[in-house]
């Protein structure tokens, strides 16, 4: 049961997975000279002995033909600087080009293999289990290869996680808190921007729930952000979030669900849909207004009014485009 009386079950499912940390796969397949690769979270080891592991797939997904028809799958298991591979299989690319990104292995017989992935499983169905729009495939695994001890890529919150990056950005921000970061708090504008993001939305989230408003997971936050900056179509919301498509979709659908917004038609592209805040969210949006100006005057009290103004002024200019800073010079 859920704890809010108007969330239904489904969206009260979502979003309790949302607070897991989960590894990344692309699964693949090959069958009747068709190549095939999904990315996925959904899977797990079911047993080892004999060694076996499942996964769920989407029946609306063509990988899903591909093991319906008997072919082999091949679980890879993404590095941290693989989301783009990742991206690519989440939709909206073509078969054949989800294969142009990273090292794959073709074999004449078996599925493509990721070289470049942490590892990389082969399964063998024996069990395919039909539920609702998925199918649980369980396969005995017939082949494994490792490269190494990788840092695995994850999925948190609708947004990929990067353990040692996050974990040293995390790390960072905590000593500054706790006046220990020493040297690492100078020059580094970036981590000190990133703290100062979680401290303003940690007083957002905190004061909304106190204001009775259902949780906001932080994926959301900046999806509100992007909304009100004017980003309105689901794929440029998934490239600055820096998740995949269906992931973003998945999100988007959870935020329709509880009637914060509105997906409707694009009247520039009939192909294409944007996204708008709905009338319920008139009043959560005026809250969350209401409540960043409350901390800014605090803030302002805190560091004094001339500084938050001159801050304000230095994060507003432009800035320009991102550097392009060369590679080390060959020793």
């Amino acid at each position: 049961m859920t704890d809010q009386a108007n969330i239904s079950p489904a969206a009260g499912l979502r979003a309790a997975l949302r607070t897991l940390v989960r590894p990344v796969a692309v699964v693949t397949a090959a069958h009747a000279g068709q190549r095939y690769a999904m990315a996925a979270t959904a899977f797990c080891e079911v047993s080892m002995d004999p060694p076996s592991m499942l996964v769920c797939i989407n029946r609306a997904n063509a990988t899903h033909s591909a093991v319906a028809a008997g072919a082999d799958l091949c679980v890879n298991l993404l590095a941290a600087d693989q989301a783009d591979i990742s991206q690519r299989c989440g939709g909206g690319v073509a078969a054949e080009e989800r294969f142009a990104v990273g090292d794959w292995r073709i074999a004449a017989e078996g599925p493509p293999r990721l070289a470049d992935a942490c590892a990389s499983i082969v399964l063998r169905p024996v069990s395919i289990v039909d539920h609702a729009t998925h199918a649980v495939v369980i396969g005995e695994v017939v082949d494994v290869w490792q490269r190494g001890l990788l840092s695995p890529l994850g999925f948190h919150d609708g947004a990929y996680l990067f353990p040692l990056a996050q974990a040293a950005i995390n790390l960072v921000a905590q000593s500054a808190r706790l006046g220990e970061a020493g040297a690492m708090q100078d020059g580094y504008l970036m981590l000190d921007v990133m703290r100062a993001f979680y401290w303003f939305d940690e007083g957002l989230q905190s004061a909304l729930r106190a204001r009775g408003w259902e949780a906001v997971s932080r994926s959301q936050s900046m999806t509100f952000a992007n909304i009100a900056l004017g980003v309105r179509r689901p794929a440029d919301l998934a490239r600055n979030l820096g998740i995949t498509r269906q992931g973003v979709s998945k999100m988007l659908q959870e935020m329709v669900e509880r009637d914060w917004i509105v997906i409707e038609p694009d009247p520039t592209d009939k192909r294409a849909s944007i996204v708008a805040f709905s009338e319920k969210s008139r009043q959560l949006r005026a809250d969350a207004l209401e409540i960043l100006g409350k901390i800014d005057a605090a803030l302002g009290e805190r560091i004094g009014s001339k500084a938050l103004d001159a801050l304000r002024t230095t994060l507003a200019r432009d800035w320009g485009r991102p550097p392009e800073i060369p590679e080390p010079a060959a020793q």
